[in-house]
């Protein structure tokens, strides 16, 4: 999904170059162009991950020691958590530095892309031995 979006703003982009240098807030209306054509944007793909690394997160507090068992209430079990965290964590650090990720506004993000990063990449780390 996050090489479709890249592809999508890269149509968009193209689509109204001719505008790049009249318009002060271009990226920001390549964004809102891409959500009408696609049905999302940059900003609304990162609280997509988001959302869902929560809820990983949460379940990954659950995990003993040894466990093999699906998590209560979840349907998943606790390889699946963590392959999940794992593959968020990627598709994140390529989305921070991206550089037209890097132009959206995350100052009102409830948390900031990088630090998610981070704590994503240190419960990977923290259960690479499960």
């Amino acid at each position: 999904m996050w090489h479709f979006l890249q592809q999508e703003l890269c149509t968009v982009q193209k689509e109204i170059s001719e505008w790049r240098n009249t318009m002060p807030d271009w990226h920001h209306h390549c964004q809102i162009i891409m959500r009408s054509c696609s049905g999302i944007n940059f900003e609304e793909f990162y609280h997509f991950l988001e959302v869902i690394a929560k809820r990983r997160l949460l379940l990954v507090k659950d995990i003993g020691p040894g466990e093999v068992e699906r998590i209560e209430g979840s349907g998943l079990g606790p390889q699946q958590t963590i392959f999940d965290i794992g593959r968020i964590a990627e598709v994140l650090a390529s989305v921070v530095v991206n550089p037209d990720f890097q132009r959206v506004d995350t100052s009102m993000f409830s948390q900031r892309p990088e630090d998610l990063l981070q704590h994503l990449e240190e419960v990977v780390a923290a259960t690479e031995s499960l």
